[in-house]
């Protein structure tokens, strides 16, 4: 009889959790797209201010990477992002950090350090064309790169 009414209310409280968190995912898709997006990047923002204030979230761009998010092993367990320390000594950044330097988001004042990092991935031979894109979108000469 015990066994019953357990059954019985475990049943109740997984379909009370399917009428509640229906509204929810039903209002999602009701969304405009700009209002999903809105959604998506407040979501992001918080992900990232939470793993800043505990120390895991160090990017090397102007606007932070999403990738370390997404790339840790379970996709956000324990998620770091290590991309300004990787620039610093001249180990590749996240896929998603290389393209947005490439295109001129880098952080500025990291830009010395960027043609080495990238080159060390995609091989040192390219280190002289990766030198004068950094020189172009950053407006520092080929000589003041590391």
């Amino acid at each position: 009889m015990k066994e019953k009414i357990a059954y019985s209310m475990i049943s109740l409280i997984i379909i009370a959790g399917i009428f509640l968190t229906y509204p929810q995912m039903h209002d999602m898709s009701e969304m405009s797209m700009s209002e999903q997006t809105e959604s998506f990047i407040s979501l992001r923002e918080s992900i990232q201010d939470g793993m800043r204030s505990q120390h895991r979230y160090k990017c090397c761009l102007e606007k932070p990477c999403t990738l370390c998010i997404e790339k840790t092993p379970g996709h956000g367990e324990e998620a770091e992002c290590d991309c300004l320390s990787d620039i610093m000594n001249g180990v590749h950044p996240c896929g998603e950090c290389m393209g947005q330097i490439l295109e001129g988001h880098g952080n500025k004042f990291l830009s010395k350090y960027f043609a080495k990092a990238i080159a060390e991935k995609l091989g040192e031979e390219h280190t002289g064309t990766i030198k004068e894109i950094i020189s172009e979108k950053y407006g520092i000469s080929v000589g003041d790169q590391i």
